[in-house]
Formats: structure tokens, sequence, C-alpha cells
């Protein structure tokens, strides 16, 4: 064989390239940690839902003003909180957590889809997608134990959609 070096360097340059795109997409960074830990990773569970239950607010306000406006930083922040609370939130009962963990990667998924279109500056795909969020959010709110859902937060936490990419 001529060429045995080449090969073997190939291959692990492959392996290597597939394992980094893998940890992307599911969420973490360069040096393992969650996507989510720089804005959330020492807030309590009350606060990230209050970070969720705000941005959406925010997000409600900016449309009803047919404005984009900081809609990008809530969207990645509703995003993020999302990631954050599946990773931590340990409901316990039979199918109540592989529930509420659905409704949070629906979430995360439409809020994907407001970021997108806020960034496109695409304000009706920005309202239909948000009002799908809205509702997520609300069924998130309504399956989140009390502990969380009422607790005690600290400020709500807003991120900078320019800092992640999607």
């Amino acid at each position: 064989m001529k060429y045995p070096k080449i090969s073997i360097i190939a291959v692990s340059c492959l392996l290597s390239f597939s394992l980094m795109a893998e940890a992307g997409e599911h969420g973490h960074d360069h040096t393992g940690q969650p996507e989510w830990a720089e804005l959330f990773g020492d807030a309590s569970l009350p606060t990230v839902w209050l970070s969720v239950a705000e941005s959406a607010k925010r997000i409600n306000a900016a449309l009803e003003n047919d404005s984009l406006d900081g809609v990008t930083d809530w969207a990645e922040t509703i995003d993020l909180a999302a990631h954050a609370l599946i990773d931590q939130v340990s409901v316990g009962e039979d199918g109540s957590e592989r529930r509420l963990h659905a409704a949070l990667e629906h979430a995360a998924q439409l809020a994907d889809e407001v970021l997108d279109g806020a960034q496109h500056v695409e304000l009706a795909s920005t309202e239909r997608a948000f009002k799908r969020l809205y509702s997520a959010v609300h069924l998130i709110g309504l399956r989140l134990p009390k502990s969380i859902a009422e607790g005690t937060a600290d400020q709500p936490r807003f991120a900078e959609a320019g800092a992640h990419e999607h």
C-alpha cells in the first residue's frame, strides 16, 4: 500500500470533525459545557423560568407594535432556557417528565423559528411562529413544578442572539 498513512489521517480527521459536529448539535460548546451554561449556569430554576416568561411578554409587546427590536435576543433566551430546564428539571412522575421535556423541546424549536423570522426581518412569519411559541410557553408553565413556576426568582436574564449560532 502506497498511501496507508494518508488514509489513516483522513479517517481520523473525519471522525474528529464528526464528533465536534455532534457535540455542537447537542448544544455543547467547545469546552463540553451546555450552550445554556454561560447565561443560566448559576441561575436558580425559577430565574430560568422567569426569563422565559419575561422574554415571551417582551416579544409579544414588540410584535404588537409591529417591531422586531429585541426579538432575536428574547427568542434566543427562550431557546437557551428551554434547554437549561430540560437538562435540570426532574419531575419524577411517570410520563410527566417526558411530556414536560417534549414541550420544552418544542418551545426551543419554535424559539428558533421566531429567531429566524426576526433575523430575516419577516414580521408575518415571526408573528406566526410566536403565536405557536406563546402557546408552548403557556403549556410549559402548566407542566412545571410549582416550586419552579411560582418560586422566588432573581432578575430575568437575557441572551444576545449574536453570541450563539443556530
